[in-house]
């Protein structure tokens, strides 16, 4: 199944690994496929000192 992803979407997912959304991403094996716009990589890159600050995530 391919299923489009939307932003915010992406981002409750990585700041809640513990979500719903966050198990389904994870997911090893899976047959869904996820899509999501170029724009998507643009704004995380934009956000990415806030989500590091909010989960404690590292560069890395």
């Amino acid at each position: 199944m391919r299923i489009v992803v939307d932003t915010n979407v992406v981002f409750s997912a990585m700041l809640n690994t513990n979500s719903r959304m966050a198990r389904i991403f994870l997911q090893p094996k899976t047959k869904l496929k996820f899509y999501a716009t170029e724009q998507l990589l643009q704004e995380i890159e934009e956000h990415s000192d806030k989500l590091r600050d909010i989960s404690g995530y590292t560069e890395s």
